[in-house]
């Protein structure tokens, strides 16, 4: 970005005033207003990398609508000042895309640190690449798709990598994370040292704190001798945590001081060691949702979202499934000594139309299972599974007795179709030939629980 430009709108006179010479003062270009009808006008007419905007102001536009029009306008990065009162609105604010909130009074520090990573943030956003450094990307990492979610996606890892700045990649399982945090490893300065992987979901606290920090012998029962941890490994390189939201509040608390402080001690030392290391989060969860419970440390959360990359799920990007298909056929013949060419057109049109709740991860099981049961050179219906393309003998029959009640029918038929298609209320509503809506209703009404694919599993 060029010299940087922010938009103040803050209708208190004296907090406005303090907020515009503090940026001023280092040498960042303000313009400031205290009214929301004012600052939509200055919007439309010029394009705001930053702006900051207080959660309430006089008149008929709020922060909040400043945050909403502004963030459909074009993409701004916002920062949103509260007062201490009004915390659920300023979470809600984040879930509509505002890159943090503050509450007052607050420091300027605070405000600094903060525009510095807004900045960040929007030149890593409008710093455009090739194509060709995108194709790159894909023949060099494994990551296949060229529809505009996946380049945007690309777009935004490949400068990434240019920086030394954490970042969190969100998104449902089997979507790709991991292969999203290496390829930004590979294409950053620290691609010569380690990228050490953790799965931090399957530790326990003390495990998980001992394989993060190491340990010196006898400091818990099984310690017999001294062990670093994967911080000393990944020293000078790349450490990708994987399920982040799963870490206890204690665990939390040391690695919030790697990243502020660039030190840590392993567990039952008293030695404090020096970390280089550029950590790169994943997770599944609501992390926002987690800070509102008191489950994940908000500072934490701010500290590892420097750079949020949210992978869609393969239902959101469904013109890459023929792409994702050969690849994974190219694996496989490799892998299962085959010489599958293609799947029947019939079946892609099957496998386009399926919206896959465990994303690439189930398509690429999907394709493997249909290559093992192929003996020719094509993938056909009965290769794939009854999931997919259920066949007679797989749908489920319910008998109802002469004399149930309508409305014990419909709860019979709905259930029981979406147990059929895993919880997935839109391909529930399509075979039934009812709206979606009318599902969703009668599964509030009802309580009704199932594997759905909004879980992500």
């Amino acid at each position: 970005m060029k010299k940087a430009s922010v938009l103040i709108v803050e209708d208190n006179d004296i907090c406005r005033k303090i907020l515009c010479n503090t940026l001023k003062e280092h040498g960042i270009e303000v313009q400031s207003t205290g009214s929301g009808e004012e600052a939509w006008e200055l919007i439309k007419q010029q394009r705001f990398p930053v702006i900051i905007s207080d959660i309430r102001l006089s008149g008929n536009v709020s922060g909040m609508d400043i945050l909403k029009d502004a963030k459909e306008l074009y993409d701004p990065s916002i920062l949103m000042i509260t007062a201490f009162g009004e915390i659920e609105m300023a979470v809600e604010a984040m879930r509509l895309g505002a890159f943090n909130f503050i509450t007052k009074p607050f420091e300027v520090d605070d405000i600094l640190k903060n525009v510095d990573r807004m900045i960040l943030q929007q030149n890593i956003i409008s710093d455009q690449l090739q194509p060709s450094s995108l194709e790159e990307l894909s023949r060099n990492t494994g990551i296949v798709g060229n529809s505009r979610k996946m380049c945007n996606l690309m777009n935004i890892a490949l400068k990434a990598a240019r920086s030394d700045a954490t970042v969190l990649i969100t998104g449902e399982s089997g979507t790709g994370k991991e292969l999203i945090a290496k390829a930004i490893y590979l294409n950053s300065s620290r691609k010569e040292k380690e990228f050490v992987v953790i799965n931090c979901a399957t530790l326990s606290d003390e495990f998980l704190e001992s394989t993060l920090f190491g340990h010196v012998k006898g400091s818990y029962t099984g310690a017999m001798r001294d062990k670093i941890g994967l911080f000393e490994k990944a020293n000078g390189g790349t450490l990708f945590m994987d399920e982040v939201g799963d870490i206890s509040k204690s665990v939390q608390a040391k690695i919030l001081r790697v990243l502020q402080e660039g030190e840590y001690i392993p567990l039952g030392s008293t030695e404090t060691k020096k970390a280089n290391v550029r950590i790169i989060a994943a997770t599944n969860k609501d992390l926002l949702e987690s800070v509102k419970k008191n489950e994940f440390r908000e500072d934490l959360y701010y500290r590892l979202n420097v750079i949020n990359i949210a992978m869609p799920p393969l239902r959101e990007r469904k013109s890459d499934i023929p792409l994702l298909i050969n690849h994974f056929i190219k694996k496989n013949n490799d892998k299962l000594h085959k010489k599958v060419i293609r799947v029947a057109p019939e079946i892609e049109k099957v496998l386009m139309d399926y919206d896959w709740p465990g994303n690439i991860r189930e398509l690429e099981n999907v394709i493997e299972r249909a290559m093992v049961l192929c003996s020719g050179n094509k993938i056909l219906k009965k290769h794939l599974p009854g999931s997919i393309v259920p066949r007679k003998g797989d749908i489920p029959s319910i008998t109802l007795t002469l004399g149930t009640s309508w409305r014990e029918a419909e709860k019979e038929l709905i259930t029981n179709t979406l147990q059929l298609t895993k919880g997935n209320k839109q391909e529930a509503a399509k075979i039934l030939g009812i709206s979606l809506r009318k599902i969703e209703y009668r599964v509030k009404e009802w309580g009704i629980t199932c594997a759905s694919k909004a879980n992500g599993n």
